[in-house]
């Protein structure tokens, strides 16, 4: 994908991740219980330097994935991630995802105003037609943002996956564009 590309929202921008973007405080909050509460493959293991850069330049390399940094604007370091992946351009569609790791930018609406900013670009630019967010169900501040952010409920998947210790509903959101 496309690194000069330069989204911005109420208070800041979003552009692909670099290396040169890594910061202590990135790793650190990736590693905080609070922050990696609903991030499954996170919390697995304890991220480090390397793991995280790991990550980001999986994603520059990646044909269907971008890793969106989110900067307020005046900030020297990035607050946060959005990950659109899985961009399929038979179909349209792919999935994202949000990682707020800087918890002095929580409650501040910034959720919703970055998802909405790559989602229209998703769909104007990409000519996607279908978004996709899942959620768990204890997750409600992750739902709330992504209704705020335009997306509906779909549906919901009973069971599908373990969150601390026992099967959790996970909970279907989507952003659509009827173009074809």
């Amino acid at each position: 994908m496309n690194p000069e590309i330069v989204l911005e929202f109420s208070g800041g921008y979003l552009r692909p991740l670099k290396l040169e973007d890594l910061h202590p405080g990135y790793v650190a909050g990736l590693n905080d219980p609070e922050v990696n509460r609903y991030l499954d493959g996170v919390k697995r293991v304890a991220q480090t330097e390397q793991s995280v850069s790991e990550f980001v330049k999986q994603n520059q390399q990646s044909e269907n994935a971008v890793l969106f940094g989110v900067w307020l604007n005046g900030a020297q370091h990035h607050c946060g991630t959005v990950r659109l992946h899985g961009i399929e351009s038979h179909h349209k569609t792919a999935h994202i995802g949000i990682c707020l790791f800087d918890k002095s930018v929580w409650g501040k609406k910034l959720g919703s105003k970055v998802i909405e900013a790559v989602t229209r670009w998703a769909l104007d630019k990409l000519k996607l037609r279908w978004i996709e967010a899942g959620a768990y169900s204890e997750n409600i501040a992750s739902q709330k943002t992504f209704l705020a952010a335009g997306y509906e409920w779909i549906y919901d998947i009973p069971d599908k996956y373990i969150f601390e210790g026992k099967p959790s509903t996970v909970k279907v959101y989507a952003a659509k564009s009827l173009a074809v």
